[in-house]
């Protein structure tokens, strides 16, 4: 059994996630509840639960600031929120997994059968100290970005991204160092959560990071990035990159 842990300020919403846990979810056993940072810190200490359900909006603070007092996780981990982009980008960028309010019951249901899959480990919490440092982070360049390969889980600063290649349902990272890191999610994944950090969408295969290029060969419709690699800028992008060159 997976002894679940649902910390959230809002009775009918624990109440809710209870209810759909015990009618969908087989093999779990909600051990308890709590309704704050500080209930729930004690109950996380006395009932040593394998997953925690937490929210981020608490009277008392939020779901960031129990982590922070926490320190090491030893437990899987859902967050559960209102919309809130800048939070949800946070999450994507760490990959880590939420699911929103209202809750559907198929995000719930999915959600915890991936984190049933799930080892709790050193990498949720570089996953977490990551995500702890995007929220706090004042700049662009002191992003990180969790990237998950077949083996490992890689914390990549976002300026050191090359570019971006999509292969069917995976996405290959090109990296300043050389290193190329596969990932098993598409690229319209990545197009959306690094819109803001200067990457730019020059082709339907291709996301480029501006820092890294070096020039854009008109009529040969290429760009030519920092490590030398070529890269084709489709038609219906052509106009919006040489408007971003104007800027300069």
């Amino acid at each position: 059994m997976l002894k679940v842990l649902i910390i959230d300020d809002e009775t009918k919403s624990r109440e809710t996630i209870k209810d759909m846990l015990e009618i969908f979810c087989h093999g779990i056993d909600v051990i308890a509840q709590a309704d704050s940072v500080k209930t729930g810190i004690s109950a996380i200490k006395q009932y040593n639960p394998d997953l925690v359900l937490l929210d981020i909006r608490m009277p008392d603070g939020t779901g960031f600031d129990l982590l922070r007092q926490i320190g090491h996780v030893n437990f899987k981990l859902i967050f559960i929120t209102a919309y809130e982009e800048y939070a949800i980008k946070a999450f994507k960028f760490s990959a880590l997994d939420y699911i929103l309010k209202p809750i559907d019951p198929a995000e719930l249901i999915e959600a915890i059968d991936k984190s049933k899959k799930m080892i709790a480990n050193d990498s949720l919490n570089l996953q977490l100290n990551s995500f702890l440092s995007n929220i706090d982070a004042s700049s662009k360049e002191t992003k990180k970005i969790a990237l998950k390969s077949m083996e490992s889980i890689n914390l990549v600063e976002v300026n050191e991204i090359i570019r971006c290649e999509s292969n069917g349902n995976y996405t290959s990272f090109y990296m300043t160092d050389g290193e190329e890191i596969i990932v098993s999610k598409t690229m319209k994944e990545f197009a959306d959560i690094l819109d803001d950090h200067d990457f730019f969408r020059i082709h339907q295969s291709h996301i480029i990071n501006l820092r890294h290029l070096k020039c854009f060969i008109k009529n040969e419709d290429t760009c030519i990035m920092r490590d030398n690699s070529k890269v084709p800028v489709s038609s219906r992008k052509r106009d919006e990159l040489i408007k971003f060159f104007k800027k300069y």
